[in-house]
């Protein structure tokens, strides 16, 4: 008895936790906002083609903004995304060589810099589809944060193992964020033109982790915005789960080791009430409360693009820990066949 208690106790204490990270990020939801204008540069380097590609062009050309350009960054001419792009009102660049020991993406992005002419700078992903109110979402509230950023939600395009369990570990990008703020994702961010000054573009040139960079970069000059509203869709099929899921840890690890360290912990307490369940049937609770906050986070973009992220985040957090045992002591990644050193 005196057993059931002390783990009933626990896991009450568990509950009220996740509330109260629910209610956190309610507030956030409504406490990001702002009155920034302008004319807007978004920017995505791709290389190939994506799942959806045309479709995530169409959205970006689609958005309720008074004032924008799409500009793309290719390697060369003969990307086979190329012939789609030329179908549509976007800019398409090749990209030169910006910098010698910098990411592909970095240098596509560098690349973009030159050729943008808005007064907002917005970088965006290849393979995200954007509803069609995340640009002015996204901007808006520059007028009270250095730089802003939202996580994209997963949306797979079957139903695979490996496609089921990325949909639930990219939830736990959410998590690291530490309810509002922590880092900007790469694949939705906005800043100021006046953000890039030469120490901005020097520093970036050394690096292979754009966020990272950025992130570190505009912490130290203010506060990020994240900005609930103007969650995408991270279109894919994945096939390589081990090499994606590692590069998305790596990055992560960079960004806060006190996140990935205090999610281990997080990570621990469910495996325990995961084997407590047969002896205290109210361990399940902490598992339906998981389920309901990322149910919440995601209902803009419909309960059918919802519900299979936030039933996998379930198993997402079990094979985290088993990610980070595997992953966190090496010193390269491979992104778009490529490999950095990190």
């Amino acid at each position: 008895m005196l057993i059931f208690l002390i783990s009933s106790a626990i896991v009450l204490l568990a509950d009220l936790l996740i509330t109260y990270q629910i209610y956190r990020e309610i507030k956030v939801r409504r406490e990001v906002s702002g009155n920034q204008g302008g004319f807007a540069s978004v920017i995505i380097p791709v290389r190939g083609l994506d799942v959806n590609a045309e479709e995530n062009l169409k959205s970006l050309l689609s958005q309720d903004y008074s004032a924008y350009e799409v500009i793309y960054v290719v390697d060369d001419e003969n990307d086979p995304i190329v012939p789609i792009l030329r179908k549509y009102n976007v800019k398409v660049v090749v990209s030169n060589k910006n910098c010698d020991i910098c990411s592909g993406k970095i240098n596509a992005q560098l690349e973009g810099l030159k050729h943008a002419r808005g007064d907002i700078i917005v970088f965006a992903d290849s393979d995200t589809w954007f509803p069609k109110y995340w640009l002015k979402e996204l901007v808006s509230p520059l007028s009270n944060y250095v730089a802003t950023t939202v996580f994209s939600w997963a949306k797979p395009v079957r139903l695979t193992i490996g496609n089921i369990i990325r949909a639930g570990f990219w939830t736990l990008g959410f998590e690291s964020q530490a309810v509002g703020g922590t880092f900007l994702w790469g694949g939705s961010m906005a800043f100021k033109r006046e953000f890039f000054d030469e120490r901005v573009i020097q520093e970036l040139k050394t690096q292979w982790c754009d966020d990272c960079t950025l992130t570190r970069i505009a912490k130290e000059r203010g506060k990020l915005g994240f900005v609930f509203n103007a969650m995408p869709l991270n279109f894919y099929d994945e096939t390589q789960l081990i090499t994606w899921s590692k590069r998305q840890l790596i990055t992560v690890w960079r960004y806060s080791r006190r996140g990935v360290n205090g999610f281990i912990i997080v990570a621990i307490f469910m495996l325990a009430f995961l084997f407590l369940i047969p002896f205290n049937v109210f361990a399940i609770t902490p598992f339906i409360f998981w389920v309901f906050k990322n149910i919440l986070r995601s209902y803009k973009i419909g309960l059918s693009n919802s519900i299979i992220p936030s039933l996998a985040s379930i198993l997402a957090i079990f094979y985290s820990l088993f990610l980070i045992a595997l992953t966190l002591r090496e010193k390269n990644i491979i992104w778009r066949g490529k490999i950095y050193k990190v």
